[in-house]
């Protein structure tokens, strides 16, 4: 090597590595920018997609473009592969090439922006779900309309839409989408009325319309929606009444049209839902009487209700226990039946344990009494009231005689007792008087010989208590007998006595029962006869002197229950007279809560609770923290007597609070109940 070229060596040596160490620094700027724009760069373009058409894959970009996808929560794939079919939220059909995309799902993937009405382009779609629920994106939503193109799509048989902010109407389009079987495009901003079209849905199974600004009634249309099986209509401004035509869809098992403006009754037409299991038709304007079919049918759902409306609730016993499975809370108790017919029928049932009838359909449930079981009219005026063998109990009422139209009373082969009063005589459109083989007692009254001998058909025989005096006036009626009655001279009642105040106290593990007379005869002996649980005779008590004319009788080693006691009267030669039943509850010792109502509550609820030992009782509230935010009873209630104590909202925040009771500082018992504002 020469000289000079030993000199100029190293430093073309020098210059080729300054030239590299630039390139260098170059290419990783280079690499870094790239880096921090791959997302947008990467995108290999249409033209060099595999698996789907070009049309295909222009359609699925402006997607992503349109609803920001590059803040999508996972964009796996979307522009950077040549696969769209593994992109998330796609699925396609297995084929070959070209494979048609025939799923999208990005619920919950955070998407804004609007909705491209070219998806239509994509034929073969079965199903398009972007309901944008889920953490963190309340905010972010579709916005603008619902492409009326997606109408096109004739295999599509999902389109969910809901938690967005789509506005204006829905398109009347949709309704082209013959093979649609899920609707849901609840929490938007849609308004107007269902459109008429969607009539045309036959296989449509779910309909979610809740949430949104849709008005107007709802369309007669949707009654060809037999295979509905979820139609949630709940928070719109729908007007107009409930379509009878519900209750032909009977596969429908969720219903929901609450907080709305709908009117008028509830159908009876809905208890022909036999699979529905969620019923809410809260917060209306609906109003009547609720019918006992209904109610009866409420009764059955697992989820019921109906609060928040003007109903009018029956406080007949066939509603006693609605409230219990079907919130009513802010609803108005009524009677469902109205008039001076509706009263005496009323009576009659009440004081004759109309609840436990065999049969009792329809009594005091309904608006016409010309339904009711045993409940016969000509031109609306009640004209037969026939109950034979019916299981009654009780006294017959006085307010039966109003019934002015009445032709037929046949009330035999019952357990009725005490007397026949003595207003029957006014019943003078009476041809049949009925009351044989009950246990009626004492005089019949002359006023009531006096129709009986007028009748066609009068029998009262076999009523061991019940005769026809034989006296000046009943002889001067020129029949014996009356009624089936022989006329005679030792008539029950000339040696019987009125009772009065038949009262029973428990005590712990007994009863006592106290009676009074207002005037006395030592040819009595009172008979104390205990009818429930099991009829029997427990004792007896002989008036000690005609000066006596109160008694008492102590019932001792009871056990808890139900009892019910009646006093018999005897006389010397055998005649008697039964009281009334007075009927008391023996609690076990402690304490027993036995409601809170309403639950939940608005303004006040009532606590009632009963006490089956002696001792000083604490009854407070808590929150669910165990913090005591009021006390409701403190001190020593009367023992086995119910008492009532009001719960007040007063500075409560909505939400559940735990009511717990103390006997002498020990836990007895706790129950949870729900405040709610108004």
């Amino acid at each position: 090597m020469h000289a000079d070229e030993q000199l100029t060596s190293p430093v073309v040596t020098q210059q080729q590595s300054l030239t590299v160490m630039t390139r260098v620094v170059v290419l990783v700027m280079l690499i870094a920018v790239s880096s921090a724009t791959a997302t947008r760069a990467q995108f290999v373009g249409c033209p060099l997609i595999d698996q789907i058409t070009l049309q295909a894959c222009k359609v699925l970009e402006k997607l992503f473009y349109d609803t920001d996808g590059y803040n999508w929560r996972n964009v796996r794939g979307w522009l950077r592969t040549n696969q769209p079919c593994d992109w998330y939220g796609i699925t396609c059909r297995s084929s070959q090439w070209p494979r048609d995309i025939i799923h999208i799902d990005l619920s919950g993937n955070n998407l804004t922006g609007t909705l491209p009405g070219d998806l239509a382009f994509l034929e073969e779609l079965q199903s398009i779900r972007i309901d944008n629920s889920g953490p963190g994106i309340r905010l972010r939503k579709l916005t603008g309309q619902i492409p009326t193109t997606l109408g096109d799509l004739e295999h599509l048989e999902v389109l969910t839409l809901g938690n967005n902010a789509f506005t204006g109407t829905i398109p009347a389009e949709l309704g082209n989408l013959s093979n649609l079987r899920e609707l849901s495009l609840e929490a938007n901003e849609l308004e107007g009325p269902i459109p008429e079209r969607l009539g045309q849905l036959l296989q449509l199974q779910r309909l979610d319309l809740g949430g949104n600004s849709l008005g107007g009634p709802i369309p007669d249309t949707l009654r060809n929606l037999t295979r509905l099986e979820y139609l949630n209509l709940r928070q719109n401004i729908f007007t107009g009444v409930l379509p009878v035509w519900l209750g032909d869809l009977n596969k429908l098992r969720f219903f929901d049209a609450s907080e709305n403006q709908l009117s008028g009754r509830i159908p009876e037409e809905l208890a022909n839902l036999d699979a529905l299991l969620w019923l809410s038709l809260a917060d209306n304007n609906l109003e009547g009487s609720l019918s006992l079919a209904t109610a009866t049918f409420a009764a059955g759902i697992n989820n019921c209700y109906l609060q928040g409306n003007r109903l009018c609730i029956p406080n007949a016993p066939p509603y006693a226990n609605l409230d219990q499975v079907c919130s009513l809370y802010r609803n108005n108790t009524c009677k469902a039946c109205e008039g001076p017919n509706c009263d005496s029928l009323e009576s009659i049932y009440a004081n004759t344990g109309g609840a436990t009838w065999i049969r009792n359909n329809g009594w005091l449930a309904s608006s016409q009494p010309c339904h009711w079981d045993g409940v016969s009219c000509v031109d609306e005026r009640i004209t037969h009231l026939i109950l034979p063998n019916n299981g009654m109990t009780g006294t017959l009422p006085a307010s039966l005689s109003s019934i002015k139209s009445l032709q037929v009373l046949d009330l035999s082969g019952n357990d009725i007792q005490g007397p026949v009063p003595a207003e029957y005589a006014a019943l003078t459109s009476l041809d049949t008087l009925n009351l044989s083989d009950n246990k009626l007692t004492g005089a019949l009254p002359h006023q009531v010989a006096i129709l009986g001998a007028q009748l066609s058909n009068c029998n009262l025989s076999n009523n061991a208590g019940i005769c026809v005096p034989d006296s000046p006036e009943y002889v001067a009626l020129d029949t014996d007998p009356i009624c089936h009655l022989q006329l005679r001279g030792d008539c029950l009642g000339n040696d019987l006595v009125a009772i009065s105040e038949l009262k029973a106290v428990p005590g712990e593990r007994s009863i006592q029962l106290t009676w009074s007379i207002t005037s006395s005869s030592s040819k009595i002996t009172f008979f104390v006869e205990e009818t429930q649980p099991q009829p029997k005779t427990i004792g007896q008590v002989q008036v000690a002197s005609e000066a006596q004319t109160n008694f008492t009788y102590t019932v001792e080693d009871l056990e808890p229950g139900r009892y019910s006691f009646q006093i018999r009267q005897v006389t010397a030669n055998g005649a008697y007279r039964i009281t009334g039943p007075v009927t008391v509850e023996l609690y076990n010792e402690g304490l027993v809560t036995e409601k809170v109502y309403p639950n939940p509550f608005s303004t006040e609820a009532v606590l009632q609770f009963t006490s089956g030992t002696y001792g000083s009782i604490d009854i407070a509230l808590y929150d669910l923290l165990g913090r005591r935010i009021q006390t409701l009873f403190s001190g020593t209630p009367p023992l086995h007597q119910s008492t009532r104590i009001k719960i007040k909202s007063d500075g409560l925040s909505a939400g559940t609070y735990i009511v717990r009771s103390h006997i002498e500082d020990r836990p007895a018992s706790s129950q949870r109940i729900v405040f709610v504002r108004d």
